[in-house]
């Protein structure tokens, strides 16, 4: 990551500057992958949980919680990006807005799935949390797009996926299963993660207040740094 973020500062510094030195992105970006770090950690640890506690054979996991989550992923990618394009064309921070829902809507559908002894209802809420927290994605990846030039959005989106896939996939089944090891119980560690999501709120009201002057001003602090 140094080596590339290097590079780029020698082969178009603007482009560095427009991506790295935007508060707007820095917070959107932080706020995504903290969603991305919530994601990968259920997603990791949801299928050891559901047999520990339920019982449940892998192929009924993988049929009823695996279709759960492609499902929801599926509707609430398209669903977050069309509520957030709809909200951007009546508020500057609309789609900051699709995202601050994204991390507060799981949280009682975690909470209620990990304390219930009933299956259905876990896939349920499962669904509901897998649909919730894809709203975020196109959310986020269209503020990071419309934060840079054009001709920057390559590498705004390499720099949008470092933090998704560095933090999100490398950090958050990492973490859950540290604090599993520390409590004694994957549903501790599970629930820890509920703790990410006041720090993911605070980066999108930061947020929520950045990106309308960020993406009005983009072309004009383009050409200041060139």
């Amino acid at each position: 990551v140094y080596s590339w973020a290097t590079s780029l500062r020698e082969r178009a510094p603007v482009t560095l500057r427009l991506i790295w030195g935007t508060p707007a992105f820095l917070y959107t970006g932080l706020a995504s992958a903290i969603t991305s770090l919530t994601s990968y950690a259920i997603g990791f640890w949801t299928p050891p949980y559901v047999e520990r506690v339920f019982g449940i054979g892998k192929a009924e996991i993988g049929l009823f919680v695996g279709g759960a989550a492609a499902v929801g992923g599926f509707i609430g990618v398209i669903a977050g990006g069309k509520l957030a394009d709809h909200l951007k064309k009546r508020n500057p921070g609309g789609r900051m807005l699709v995202m601050m829902f994204s991390t507060l809507a799981p949280v009682i559908p975690l909470i209620v799935a990990l304390n219930t002894s009933n299956f259905a209802l876990f896939v349920g809420l499962f669904f509901i949390m897998a649909t919730t927290t894809s709203m975020a994605i196109g959310a986020a990846g269209a503020t990071t797009q419309d934060l840079v030039m054009p001709h920057m959005r390559g590498a705004a989106a390499a720099t949008f996926f470092l933090g998704t896939t560095l933090l999100g996939l490398g950090m958050g089944p990492y973490m859950v299963g540290q604090v599993s090891e520390l409590t004694g119980s994957l549903k501790s560690g599970m629930l820890s993660l509920l703790l990410l999501a006041p720090l993911c709120m605070v980066l999108l009201i930061l947020a929520y207040r950045k990106v309308p002057e960020a993406e009005a001003t983009v072309e004009t602090r383009a050409a200041e740094g060139a």
